[in-house]
């Protein structure tokens, strides 16, 4: 079931939601934006629109939000979602969705009816062929499945590297580990152990583990959330004290941002962002998200901020103008420069993917590797 949420021009329910007083609106109309998230990206968003406002908004004009929750992987909500914002005038763009899944399902609808959708972290390979209004603030997986694999590679073992691959059943994981095994066979490693899963439950659980026993791997390439892993995570340490465990993106949110049990200390994770790079802007975001109660900043929040800034600059150029905006982010590294987005500088490929390094996080701190 959808939940919506309008956030009206005047009663400035974003302002509302950070604890700041309420400002007068403009009388302009206002500029509405579309943001399919989950909670942390939603707030990151909020977050950027009540910074924009305080300054004025976009040319005079209030810049709104209207926040969709959705669950999460169902095709069919996604697409009834850009049906009725696509249907709505005042939608000048959207910001997500959450994941690859529900973004690829949503695209087809946003491209034949001319509405930008920009997401934050779909990551799957196809939705850079989805159509000229789907842009995304991030990679495709081509790059982090070669990265994923070029990391286990480089793993120092005395006898042929084993290695072991897990990876989620959807348009997110199936992809992302096509590339990661073409990668590790190029290298001639061939997984010993080489599953998908749908739902980790017990029964899963002990198979899983038992499985990994017998195998022996010297890496665990886990393609997939951390909520999914932590089922396992410590029976899997037990079991296999010195195994090096590498995980996907999706493994950034949630369990492994509040493991209060410690669950995930040998697990070393793709991030999209340098959340530690040093600079102030960055820091600001990190102390008004902590204020907010949700405790630390993930890739998701950041990239969602850096959506609503981009697309409010997009906005004061081209105005209340949908159509117009795909053009003026194509020209983004092109006849203009690229935007300085808190994630680093935003410009896109033919493809409207971005081009961007990665880092792996390991125990709460990021190490630059290379793209």
């Amino acid at each position: 079931m959808n939940v919506w949420s309008w956030c009206a021009p005047c009663a400035l329910v974003l302002t509302a939601l950070l604890g700041a007083s309420a400002t007068a609106c403009t009388s302009e109309t206002p500029y509405r934006l579309a943001v399919v998230l989950d909670a942390a990206g939603r707030e990151g968003a909020a977050l950027a629109a009540a910074r924009i406002n305080a300054r004025g908004g976009v040319n005079g004009h209030h810049l709104d939000l209207l926040n969709i929750s959705t669950p999460i992987g169902t095709g069919r909500v996604a697409v009834e979602t850009a049906e009725r914002l696509s249907s709505d005038k005042s939608i000048l763009a959207v910001i997500g969705h959450t994941n690859s899944s529900s973004s690829l399902a949503a695209s087809q609808v946003y491209n034949a009816r001319h509405v930008l959708q920009l997401s934050p972290t779909s990551t799957a390979p196809l939705y850079g062929r989805a159509g000229p209004y789907s842009y995304r603030l991030v990679p495709s997986d081509v790059h982090q499945g070669v990265f994923l694999a070029e990391q286990a590679l480089s793993v120092h073992v005395k006898s042929p590297l084993r290695v072991a691959v897990m990876f989620v059943n959807n348009d997110y994981g199936r992809p992302l580990h096509g590339v990661v095994v073409e990668r590790l066979r190029a290298a001639h490693v061939v997984p010993q152990y080489d599953v998908p899963y749908s739902a980790m439950d017990s029964a899963g659980a002990s198979e899983f583990v038992g499985a990994l026993q017998r195998v022996q791997p010297d890496v665990l390439i886990w393609l997939g959330r951390s909520a999914d892993f932590a089922p396992i995570a410590r029976r899997v340490r037990d079991a296999l004290p010195r195994l090096v465990v590498l995980a996907s993106d999706a493994f950034s949110r949630g369990a492994a941002l509040v493991d209060s049990a410690r669950l995930f200390d040998a697990v070393r994770y793709v991030r999209l962002v340098n959340l530690d790079r040093p600079d102030t802007a960055l820091l600001n975001l990190r102390l008004a998200y902590r204020r907010t109660g949700r405790g630390e900043l993930n890739d998701q929040t950041v990239l969602a901020y850096d959506a609503v800034t981009l697309l409010a600059e997009a906005l004061k150029a081209t105005g209340a103008h949908r159509e117009a905006l795909p053009a003026w982010l194509a020209e983004l590294g092109r006849t203009r420069s690229p935007f300085p987005g808190l994630s680093g500088p935003i410009e896109f490929t033919a493809e409207r993917d971005r081009t961007a390094p990665y880092w792996l996080a390991r125990a709460g701190r990021d190490e630059r590797s290379t793209p």
